[in-house]
């Protein structure tokens, strides 16, 4: 079911059909590391089973962000001895208090995962975290360093770097508009512009979902996700119980500018409530 393409000596990615998730896999002489488990057991047993074809070694297991095709797949690798699961903190935060209300998402796609009843459907939340600081996982031979650039596509999007492979996770998205439902928008595009500056420094880079993407890529997407901002700002202002006049104007798909509109509000409210907080404190 699924075709390995080499994205550098010693990382590889597969790609699911249907969601066109990619899980990368990072392989050491000692451990292997496995990006992103799948939306369910069913999805979660496939990429285990094409892993194995690929190593028989220890594996250790990142989830880029709490959304559930990236993190459903953690108890079919848990059942198979896993024990390492990485994870910004703000990641495993989501998913332990409110992972269980993504079930409804894979309802006719996995739906045991969806009724939590079956083999491999209790959601298991990363262990192993990542804060501020850049951590480094020594695989035998080689290293990745797991990393945060800040909120951007949601709260806790985690990168994973080797010397020649950058796997971003939803931060980027390649053939499809930008999902907005948990983003931070104005913060996301900032995000974006690092990643654009880091690509220099790898052979590839390797979105959530997608083909591999060029630096020139992820730098028209910030730039256009801050054209985005600044077309909603006069409307959001001037209307703001119904922001939604920006949408003809804005560069995404109307259910995509909806969200859009709806986190840009909601972040600059929670952002503004937060500041006033401080200078009362």
């Amino acid at each position: 079911m699924f075709e390995w393409l080499e994205v550098g000596a010693d990382n590889h990615v597969i790609t699911t059909k249907g969601s066109l998730l990619n899980t990368g896999l990072i392989v050491g002489t000692e451990r292997a590391l496995v990006i992103d488990t799948g939306c369910g057991p069913r999805q979660g047993r496939e990429i285990l089973h094409a892993v194995r074809e690929k190593t028989d070694l220890p594996l250790v297991v990142v989830n880029t962000h709490a959304h559930f095709d990236h993190f459903f797949g953690n108890a079919v690798f848990a059942a198979a001895g896993v024990t390492e699961f990485w994870a910004h903190q703000n990641c495993a935060v989501e998913i332990e208090q409110r992972g269980d209300l993504q079930r409804r998402h894979v309802e006719t796609i996995e739906p045991e995962m969806s009724a939590g009843v079956g083999e491999s459907v209790e959601l298991v939340v990363p262990n192993a975290i990542v804060k501020e600081q850049p951590v480094l996982v020594d695989l035998g031979g080689i290293t990745a360093t797991l990393f945060y650039l800040g909120r951007g596509h949601t709260g806790g999007d985690l990168l994973v770097g080797t010397p020649t492979t950058l796997y971003v996770g939803d931060l980027v998205e390649q053939g499809a508009h930008p999902s907005f439902e948990d983003s931070y928008p104005e913060e996301w595009a900032e995000v974006l512009r690092h990643v654009s500056a880091l690509r220099r420094r790898y052979e590839f880079l390797i979105p959530g979902h997608g083909k591999p993407c060029s630096d020139q890529y992820v730098k028209t997407m910030a730039d256009t996700m801050t054209t985005a901002v600044r077309q909603a700002r006069q409307p959001i202002r001037d209307t703001p119980n119904d922001a939604t006049k920006a949408i003809p104007v804005l560069p995404y798909g109307p259910e995509q500018s909806r969200w859009f509109i709806k986190r840009l509000q909601e972040t600059r409210r929670n952002s503004q409530e937060a500041h006033s907080k401080m200078r009362f404190s």
